[in-house]
């Protein structure tokens, strides 16, 4: 979730594709915005939820990432 977007990267991208970045967290290290650490695998924990874009909340919920955030079964225990 963390794939921080570099410079030569940045320059190569199209403004829709600019804003999906920014809103997924990966331009944060070009801003000077803090890089968060969200473990790419695994449950998250409401620490790792309070850290989180939109964007990365949903493709968690959706992944089954939250399920034990939110009261859910965990397949994977």
């Amino acid at each position: 979730m963390n794939d921080q977007i570099t410079e030569d990267e940045l320059k190569t991208m199209d403004p829709h594709a600019i804003v999906e970045a920014r809103d997924a967290g990966r331009l944060n290290q070009i801003l000077g915005l803090p890089v968060r650490d969200i473990p790419t695998e695994g449950q998250l924990t409401q620490e790792h939820l309070d850290r989180m874009t939109p964007t990365e909340i949903v493709e968690a919920r959706e992944a089954g990432r939250l399920n034990r955030v939110l009261g859910l079964p965990d397949d994977t225990a």
